[in-house]
């Protein structure tokens, strides 16, 4: 891969990390405040169970999400000045460009993803089949 154009995908992938930090820093203070909610009679900490538990999850697994995100993220930067960036981790066939560009962390090529999830979709034996 040129140096330009893994410039432009660092560019990329900067922003964003930039926008992921903001992201987790506003979900685990949204968590914080959640937990203990200001003008509550007691300073003592709610039990999440006594609290809306399902939006606290929703709450939590975006927070963990943005987090995986962040740290593939994190990732592709390293491989950029590993120089290794663009070159699939499983087959090591050159990453296409529209498969960067729609996902700059991703570390598979597109026929190597696509293998991944049909594993991930295979039935297993004596498990009942699942629909869509």
């Amino acid at each position: 891969m040129e140096r330009k154009e893994q410039a432009g995908f660092k560019l990329q992938l900067l922003a964003l990390r930039n926008r992921l930090l903001r992201d987790v820093d506003s979900a685990e203070q949204a968590l914080r405040e959640d937990v203990v909610k200001p003008g509550e009679i007691s300073s003592v900490r709610t039990h999440p169970a006594d609290q809306d538990v399902e939006g606290l999850d929703a709450e939590i697994a975006i927070a963990q999400n943005e987090e995986v995100l962040l740290e593939q993220v994190e990732a592709a930067l390293e491989r950029i000045e590993a120089g290794t960036y663009g070159a699939c981790q499983q087959c090591g066939r050159t990453i296409g460009a529209q498969r960067l560009q729609a996902v700059p962390y991703t570390t598979d090529c597109i026929d190597c993803a696509r293998g991944h999830h049909e594993e991930i979709e295979k039935p297993v034996r004596g498990e009942p089949r699942r629909f869509r």
